[in-house]
């Protein structure tokens, strides 16, 4: 693998053992079934990361335009009617 960098994880001997049974009924090391597991659920992370952050700029604008409020304008600029 290239790439690559040695990682020591400390884990609850009951997990690895959890991990060691479907590593070895995959026919893969519990290295590589970690591995796996931990790059989808890092994936999924970013993926919502992703979409929360579209969702929070879609709600901002859509209160923006139903609003009389504008976020650019500074409370002195709307009280004094300069924005």
């Amino acid at each position: 693998m290239k790439n690559t960098q040695i990682v020591t994880l400390r884990m609850p001997a009951e997990l690895k053992a959890r991990l060691g049974r479907p590593a070895k009924d995959q026919g893969v090391s519990v290295n590589q079934l970690a591995n796996y597991m931990i790059n989808t659920q890092v994936t999924q992370l970013e993926m919502l990361s992703v979409l929360e952050g579209r969702t929070r700029v879609k709600i901002y604008l859509k209160f923006e335009e139903k609003s009389e409020y504008h976020f650019a304008e500074s409370p002195e600029q709307r009280s004094s009617g300069m924005g």
